[in-house]
């Protein structure tokens, strides 16, 4: 009995699989984009230069300008599943930076914004520099964290924060501070969460008007974003969604510009209907 032999010529090209770690360069295979670590369908995160309308409702518009969508409230666990809303990126290579001695090893990762009818909500999703740190408040910014810059009424012009704007620290593990001009204050009205998987980690905050002695937001709220690189010991880096002016129009200590000591770096949000 004879057996028989196929032999099958042609190329193989398996469709890529979600979830798949990115290449140590970022890099992942077409159709698919890197996201903390991970290959995802692009549509997850807004690409404003795109031809094709994404997925999720996006939220990037003119530089220093954002769109908080209205949505019905989601879950503060740190899972971002339910996020109906489009990620925006942040990476040391495309946004401002500052090196504290980070040796070229900076944060990366996205966030977005929306808001309820009493609420703005906040998620972020942070590929994080090893070691996480485990420093406790109020010194949270020396572990990999998250600083949230917001002012409540959207109207700063002055380096010194007003009494309606808030630095908000949230490291890796969900714990949390908050700073105005750098001296610290207790939060009130306020919601968060955190996971934390290796270095990856996710975080989601609610805060009310009342955070912020308002009674209710301004139509546009005074916003930025950092993601803050730390061993626990110290701060290293942090990478910035945007500021507005930078020294010497800007300038805090050191001849350094940045959101934590100069509301005029603030971007804006703004709520939409």
């Amino acid at each position: 009995m004879r057996g028989l032999l196929l032999v099958l010529i042609g190329c193989y090209a398996p469709h890529p699989q979600e979830g798949a770690p990115c290449a140590s360069n970022g890099a992942c295979p077409e159709p698919l984009a890197c996201s903390m670590g991970h290959c995802v369908d692009r549509a997850s995160i807004h690409d404003a230069s795109a031809d094709v309308p994404p997925a999720c409702t996006p939220i990037a518009g003119t530089p220093g300008m954002l769109t908080a969508p209205s949505i019905i409230a989601p879950t503060i666990d740190g899972d971002l599943s339910d996020w109906p809303t489009c990620f925006v990126a942040i990476a040391a290579a495309t946004n401002p930076t500052r090196d504290l001695g980070a040796n070229g090893l900076f944060p990366s990762g996205r966030f977005s914004i929306a808001h309820d009818a009493s609420h703005v909500f906040i998620a972020a999703e942070v590929m994080g520099v090893p070691p996480l740190g485990d420093q406790p408040p109020p010194a949270v910014y020396q572990n990999n964290s998250i600083s949230f810059y917001l002012d409540g009424d959207g109207a700063f012009s002055t380096a010194m924060y007003d009494a309606d704007a808030a630095q908000i620290v949230i490291d890796h593990a969900n714990q949390v501070q908050a700073f105005r001009s750098t001296a610290t204050f207790a939060l009130t009205n306020f919601a968060s969460a955190a996971r934390t998987n290796g270095s990856t980690y996710t975080i989601e905050l609610a805060v009310q008007p009342k955070t912020f002695g308002e009674n209710k937001f301004g139509t546009s709220i005074g916003f930025d974003i950092g993601f803050e690189g730390g061993d626990g010991n110290q701060q290293t880096s942090e990478v910035l969604w945007f500021e507005s002016c930078g020294p010497p129009a800007c300038g805090c200590t050191n001849n350094m510009s940045a959101p934590f000591c100069d509301e005029r770096e603030f971007g804006l949000a703004q709520l939409a209907p």
